[in-house]
């Protein structure tokens, strides 16, 4: 089946994860124990089924483990996860050439979209990357993280594709390729070094040779 879009994680594959680590230091120091808890039940998340509202169970879980409301937990996600973590990233740049990538996949006539665990906010446009994607979307959207197949799933319904049809970028093995593989999608793995066994269809250390390892699916 021909492949008719290419969607993109965003932190750690459009830019050096290592930036946003750095750049987030002062935000870490200031904020331990709430990035550490929230680190924690974000991963419980993860092994939930059956959400009927995302928001409320992770401002619940977040409440249970700081022993403040769920009103005070959403609060405090939107205020510092939500809102002052994010002005992180406008001291953030891309990787060099993924502006130039992307312009020429559109090129190729096909669709572009980014799908990331945290919403998108205004981090598009601080990389000088927006007006590029035809679908922004979050995880979060979906009710479920990654590497729940559901993201994936919402990612192609809003496409208005198969998944098979797509190709999946991500650079964390477990949550974007593991997860797009599981929708049935085509899963690229941005890594310094291929992984044994991997179950990526293709790994790419570099946007340099990006095009001609994509170019078998196309």
């Amino acid at each position: 089946m021909a492949i008719k879009a290419i969607a993109f994680d965003i932190d750690g594959t459009l830019y050096p994860n290592w930036k946003m680590q750095v750049n987030s230091i002062p935000f870490f120091a200031l904020h331990p124990k709430l990035i550490y808890k929230f680190g924690e039940i974000r991963k419980e998340i993860r092994t939930l089924e059956n959400i009927d509202d995302f928001y409320k169970i992770q401002a619940q879980l977040l409440g249970k483990a700081l022993s403040v409301s769920t009103e005070e937990a959403a609060q405090l996600i939107e205020k510092y996860f939500y809102t002052e973590w994010e002005k992180t990233f406008s001291r953030i740049k891309p990787y060099g050439n993924v502006e130039k990538v992307i312009k020429s996949i559109r090129a190729m006539g096909l669709k572009t979209a980014v799908l990331s665990d945290f919403p998108i906010g205004e981090k598009l446009k601080y990389f000088g990357l927006d007006n590029l994607w035809d679908i922004e979307i979050s995880s979060e959207d979906s009710g479920y993280l990654k590497p729940d197949k559901r993201p994936f799933l919402y990612l192609s319904e809003k496409l208005v594709l198969k998944p098979e049809e797509v190709i999946y970028v991500g650079n964390s093995y477990k949550y974007d390729v593991v997860g797009a593989k599981k929708a049935g999608m085509i899963a690229g793995h941005l890594s310094s070094s291929e992984r044994y066994g991997s179950i990526a269809d293709f790994s790419f250390s570099n946007y340099t040779d990006f095009l001609e390892k994509i170019n078998k699916f196309l």
